[in-house]
């Protein structure tokens, strides 16, 4: 649900990739509208809507479709479009239609035709990585996967939404509206034709996040007699293989003294089997903290 919340930080890094994007279009450089979409937030709705399709859940397709619009619209064309006139207002020199600019405002046949296709491709990406599985690739070598296939779903986003308030703020609407019809194409072949497309021929289906939601419930339940165990800051993450196959793997946050079962990976798996009839493979981290405890004067 989390990528189709409306959160302060989501706000802030639109701004700041927004800002960096338009100062890139109207200086003309790639490399700082590149630089824009190393910051720009839009992988987690996209899911959003990705998931939505597929499990049927209407508030988070609807959530993930709002989220990525007010994102680029009602924030970043709006703060591009001021950032413009405001340069304008002072004075500053060329601030101009530039060839970045003219790239997404005035696509030709073959820059729409590919641009979908990088929107496609990052679409598959983000689903693949969605439910590859966790042992395949490490942790840190798996964050900046993720953060690469970030990357390229703002290629198809953020820079057509700078152009969209440039076009506004210099007076070609014709450059707005060009640019506004790349961005619905971006958004329609990154949500649709690559995420949930990817998803569907993957079999992923809502019986499979029933079943997630099944395993971590019964791990939870176990952890929570756990001796010492934290809620805050543990983690379940479950990855189904197949039907009845999944890797379940728990971060356990408990107090520092107290001594965990060297069984309780393999209990956890029996449980499971038992009451989700599924084979995993877990994995159980222990990640022992200092209790602290406050005095009150």
């Amino acid at each position: 649900m989390a990528g189709a919340l409306m959160t302060r930080g989501y706000i802030s890094m639109v701004v700041a990739s927004t800002v960096m994007a338009t100062a890139g279009l109207l200086l003309n450089s790639s490399a700082v509208v590149i630089g824009s979409m190393c910051v720009a937030p839009f992988m987690g709705p996209s899911r959003a809507v990705c998931i939505g399709v597929l499990f049927g859940n209407g508030r988070l397709l609807v959530g993930g479709i709002l989220k990525q619009f007010i994102g680029l619209l009602v924030i970043g064309s709006c703060v591009s479009a001021l950032i413009t006139l405001v340069l304008r207002r002072m004075g500053i020199p060329n601030i101009n239609i530039t060839e970045e600019i003219l790239l997404r405002a005035m696509p030709s046949l073959q820059e729409v035709v590919l641009s979908a296709l990088i929107a496609i491709s990052a679409g598959a990406a983000a689903s693949l990585a969605l439910i590859s599985n966790p042992h395949t690739v490490e942790r840190p070598w798996g964050q900046a996967i993720d953060a690469v296939i970030g990357v390229q779903v703002a290629i198809s986003l953020i820079p057509p939404a700078a152009v969209i308030g440039i076009g506004w703020a210099l007076g070609t609407p014709e450059h707005s509206w060009n640019a506004f019809y790349l961005l619905l194409l971006n958004v329609a072949a990154l949500d649709i034709f690559g995420s949930v497309a990817i998803l569907a021929i993957s079999g992923v289906r809502r019986r499979h996040l029933d079943l997630e939601q099944h395993i971590r419930s019964i791990v939870e339940e176990i952890l929570v007699a756990v001796p010492g165990f934290i809620a805050h800051g543990s983690t379940v993450d479950v990855t189904l293989l197949a039907d009845h196959k999944a890797c379940v793997d728990v971060g356990l946050r408990c107090r520092l003294g107290n001594t965990i079962e060297d069984s309780l990976a393999d209990r956890l798996g029996t449980a499971i089997a038992a009451k989700a009839y599924c084979q995993t493979d877990v994995t159980v981290e222990i990640i022992s903290i200092l209790s602290h405890v406050r005095i009150r004067h």
